[in-house]
């Protein structure tokens, strides 16, 4: 169990020449950098010349959870307990004294000893759908001498992918056995919070024979913020329990549980204020008349929110003002879940012209996470929704508006009176002397 990884070998800090990749020119000038939240690493972002000259945008830091594998912390050569924020059937870490890393941090195996399982995996946290994500890692050869000759000769196998990205087929430097700094793996996001996994592809010899990996950093570039898509469609929320997907029904369960049991975060970056399309409120009045009309019109209009639970998982919860669901996220936004006019418009219509009423609701969008208190990512339930309802700032508008008739209008205003025909006698002068009977 205490085998050291490189028995034979040096750590030769080769970096990675690399593989053609968009954020390339741009994570050139990056370095590592500690986040200060504790047990998370990311890095730094590029100078703003260097962006630039780069001609890419600019990446924001990704908060990779224990990328330096050093949580829990452990004293041992080697260490076998649970690694935090990581999804690791069996794992296995050698201590910076031994791992032969330049830097003397710790090193994750990617083996199994009990299954067949040999992947190490991670939800990227912050990370949207449609961001474009550039890894930095650092491998190395692992094992006993007893690794298979080929292994030796090679260097061993594995694989590495962002879930919406390619699987790329890795292999460690076999030439002295040392650590390959820098590597990078780039792919577009295709979910929120997509799973980053490493995985072992070759399982004879030793199970202590397998690549290692350290110091895992990864930046984004974000998508651009989409205000196409409507409010009565909007996206579907998504939901986690660590790393693994759940259904949005049972973490709504979860965050309903209780007053505190989760907290609303919105994502400001994603969230807007907008005017809906205009629609009309009330009749439209035809002025038939040869004289100019007068009058006061009374106007009532009122809009609502939608959300994407109630739309797209069937989960009604942020329609009850009751709910805890509903007062979490009241809580971090002031959300004003629906609003409502009653006016009176003084109208004046010119002879032959119409008028109508348009109105035009000030809304606002929020999109952000539901999360469960505590600080143990491996046992948080995360849940992404969005929001769409009245704006609590951008005021509606209100249109009165005149104009011609159409050519309908114009029709049904030339048409005959309606009129009932007249019995015998219509067509005889009257008679000034006829009294009656």
């Amino acid at each position: 169990m205490g085998t050291t990884p490189h028995p034979q070998g040096r750590a030769t800090g080769r970096r990675d020449p690399g593989t053609a990749v968009p954020l390339r020119a741009a994570l050139a000038v990056l370095g590592a950098l500690s986040l200060a939240v504790p047990g998370t690493t990311a890095l730094a972002a590029p100078a703003p010349a260097a962006r630039a000259a780069a001609h890419d945008p600019a990446p924001a830091q990704v908060a990779v959870i224990n990328g330096d594998f050093r949580d829990p912390a452990f004293t041992a050569d080697t260490d076998t307990g649970q690694v935090r924020g990581w999804t690791v059937t069996y794992p296995y870490r050698y201590g910076g004294k031994v791992s032969g890393h330049p830097d003397k941090v710790p090193a994750l195996l990617l083996r199994n000893r009990t299954t067949d399982d040999h992947t190490v995996s991670q939800r990227l946290r912050g990370v949207r759908a449609g961001a474009q994500v550039t890894v930095t890692f650092d491998d190395s050869f692992g094992g006993s001498p007893s690794c298979p000759a080929d292994q030796v000769s090679e260097g061993q196998p594995y694989t590495v992918q962002g879930e919406g990205g390619t699987r790329e087929d890795r292999r460690t430097d076999a030439r002295d056995r040392g650590w390959h700094l820098d590597r990078t793996y780039t792919f577009r996001a295709s979910v929120h919070e997509p799973l980053l996994t490493f995985a072992t592809t070759r399982s004879t010899g030793s199970w202590t024979c397998g690549p290692l990996i350290a110091r895992v950093r990864a930046v984004q570039v974000p998508p651009p913020v989409d205000k196409t898509v409507p409010k009565d469609r909007l996206p579907e929320p998504v939901a986690y329990y660590g790393n693994e997907a759940t259904t949005p029904k049972k973490v709504a369960e979860q965050c309903a549980s209780g007053a505190a049991a989760c907290v609303f975060r919105p994502d400001d970056a994603y969230s807007y204020r907008y005017y809906d399309t205009a629609r009309t409120v009330g009749e439209a009045y035809v002025n038939c008349t040869r004289n100019t009309v007068r009058h006061d019109r009374p106007v009532v209009f009122g809009d609502r929110t939608l959300d994407s639970l109630s739309q797209s998982a069937g989960v009604d919860r942020l329609s009850n003002p009751q709910d805890n669901l509903r007062q979490q996220f009241v809580r971090a936004t002031g959300w004003r879940w629906s609003s409502s006019s009653d006016r009176k418009i003084g109208e004046t219509i010119e002879p032959g012209e119409v008028s109508w009423i348009e109105a035009q609701a000030g809304r606002q969008r929020t999109e952000g996470w539901f999360l469960t208190t505590g600080d143990d990512p491996d046992r948080q339930y995360r849940m992404h929704v969005t929001v769409d309802g009245p704006s609590l700032s951008l005021p509606d508008r209100i249109y009165q508006r005149t104009g011609p008739m159409t050519a309908a209008e114009k029709q049904r205003c030339r048409a005959d009176r309606p009129s009932d025909t007249t019995p015998n006698g219509a067509d005889a002068p009257a008679d000034s002397n006829d009294r009656g009977a």
